[in-house]
């Protein structure tokens, strides 16, 4: 159960694998829906606002956790493991989750092709973008809020997870017909 709540949170929440290391069991805040990101990258600490079924899944670790002894100090490793009574350091989290993208098929079973635990940060992020856009949200608004939930100290470090899908190029091309197409055909009557 460590596992999937580790590959839900790089996931759900764009996690670093140390982060995920770093993670105590009092960061989890069950009550307000969030959890709280200590030593990052750029030595910030952030608090992240997780969605309902993240938490519920959290919940339901945490109560697995309590039932195979694991301590309950807040200051206790999250994610701790029986055999060493630890932490799981962040290369054990990349080897344990690569293992599980190579379980199921979505990377060859040896050598470095295929997909990389860090690219779980950047399908959150493009995901995060496809929704704003079915939203009716302007992404471009909302970037810089993105790049402090990440963790980033600008929207730079943040445009280089944006990979253009089929899906993304769609929609931002239907968003620009509707805001920016418009725009370009006043400039063409003023002209005339």
């Amino acid at each position: 159960m460590s596992i999937y709540t580790m590959l839900l949170l790089a996931y759900c929440a764009g996690l670093r694998r140390g982060e995920l290391a770093r993670l105590d069991l009092g960061d989890v805040n069950p009550g307000d829906g969030t959890i709280t990101v200590r030593q990052t990258k750029f030595f910030k600490t952030r608090i992240l606002p997780l969605p309902d079924s993240v938490m519920m899944e959290l919940r339901a670790y945490i109560a697995a956790r309590r039932q195979v002894g694991a301590s309950q100090d807040p200051h206790s490793a999250l994610f701790w493991h029986v055999q060493g009574r630890s932490r799981y350091t962040p290369e054990m989290i990349t080897w344990l989750l690569t293992d599980v993208v190579r379980r199921a098929g979505l990377k060859p079973l040896q050598g470095q092709f295929g997909p990389r635990v860090h690219d779980l940060r950047h399908s959150m992020v493009v995901n995060r973008i496809l929704e704003w856009y079915r939203l009716g949200i302007n992404p471009q608004e909302r970037l810089p809020f993105l790049a402090t939930y990440l963790g980033h100290r600008d929207i730079n470090s943040t445009l280089v997870y944006i990979t253009v899908t089929q899906d993304l190029l769609h929609l931002a091309n239907e968003r620009f017909r509707a805001v920016g197409a418009p725009c370009l055909n006043l400039e063409r009557e003023v002209r005339s």
